[in-house]
């Protein structure tokens, strides 16, 4: 929070503890131990001692905003369910998922890919409510603020690629046709098994922009630990665009696009992450030269 939001972000920090008080007295809350995340304050409670739930605190923003209106307008769609919120003060409590198991626990790659598409297909509907959520043209801008960063450079991210994905992105997003209010980070993490809702998904952004795009945060998570990577993006892409009739060149070039724009985002957010996503434009950068020989 001080790397992102500076002074403003410190200041949030030191009224948190005061904030988690002010809640366990308002809503009778028994808290059990948070859980290890990054980003925001995320903890298991008990309201009154008789329902489970999760309370999840975080910085006020905009994105924090979009995260409420997503979970309220997928809600009862593959979503976890909303018990209360307070969108000024920064915190929302959700139904507890038992037993919560993620997607990544899950070995079966095929099984895998069938539980991602079930829960996918289940939350993508057409825009509802009248709320400004992000957009994918807006995200894709993150990769002109790198340009910025640099005066004009690339920083540590390959030049060349940086060149493909400024071509690339406004090619996709000028023949866009067909829009959904997105999760906009549909990964393993985000995707939890509930004995009584079955997989579900939680933690969602809110965005507008083509389906495709909404399948990228899953491709980039729970690679590594395959001795061929560049195989098992080629058999997700290929699955994924067969199981929800999706464009599987506009999959791939998607891919390939929020790879660069994930490594700008870690440059300019100071993370380390920026190499995971160059190494995954790469292998989307194969796939669409190998796409480009089928035509």
């Amino acid at each position: 929070m001080q790397t992102m939001y500076g002074e403003s972000g410190a200041g949030w920090l030191s009224n948190v503890e005061e904030l988690l008080l002010s809640l366990k007295n308002r809503f009778h809350l028994t808290y059990g131990e948070p859980y290890s995340l990054s980003y925001n304050f995320v903890v298991p409670v008990q309201i009154g001692n008789e329902r489970d739930a999760v309370l999840k605190v975080g910085y006020p923003n905009n994105d924090f905003s979009n995260e409420f209106h997503a979970l309220r307008d997928f809600q009862g769609k593959g979503m976890v369910e909303v018990i209360d919120f307070h969108k000024e003060e920064g915190w929302i409590l959700l139904e507890r998922l038992i037993p919560g198991t993620p997607l990544h626990s899950v070995m079966d790659e095929v099984e895998v890919l069938h539980v991602f598409s079930r829960v996918a297909e289940r939350l993508w509907h057409r825009p509802v409510s009248s709320h400004p959520y992000p957009t994918v043209h807006s995200w894709s801008e993150g990769i002109g603020r790198l340009r910025e960063r640099f005066k004009g450079g690339s920083g540590p991210i390959p030049e060349e690629l940086v060149l493909k994905a400024e071509d690339l992105f406004p090619e996709l997003l000028g023949t866009s046709t067909d829009l959904f209010l997105l999760h906009g980070d549909l990964h393993h993490g985000n995707i939890l098994y509930s004995e009584s809702s079955g997989w579900t998904a939680i933690d969602p952004k809110g965005l507008i922009g083509e389906r495709e795009y909404d399948c990228i945060q899953f491709m980039l998570n729970e690679w590594k630990k395959w001795e061929v990577p560049l195989e098992l993006l080629r058999y997700r892409t290929r699955t994924i665009a067969c199981l929800l009739s999706l464009s599987y060149g506009r999959l791939i070039r998607y891919g390939f696009c929020h790879s660069i724009l994930s490594a700008s985002w870690s440059v300019e957010d100071g993370w380390g992450g920026w190499k995971t996503g160059v190494s995954m434009a790469m292998m989307f950068d194969e796939l669409m030269r190998e796409n480009e020989l089928t035509l």
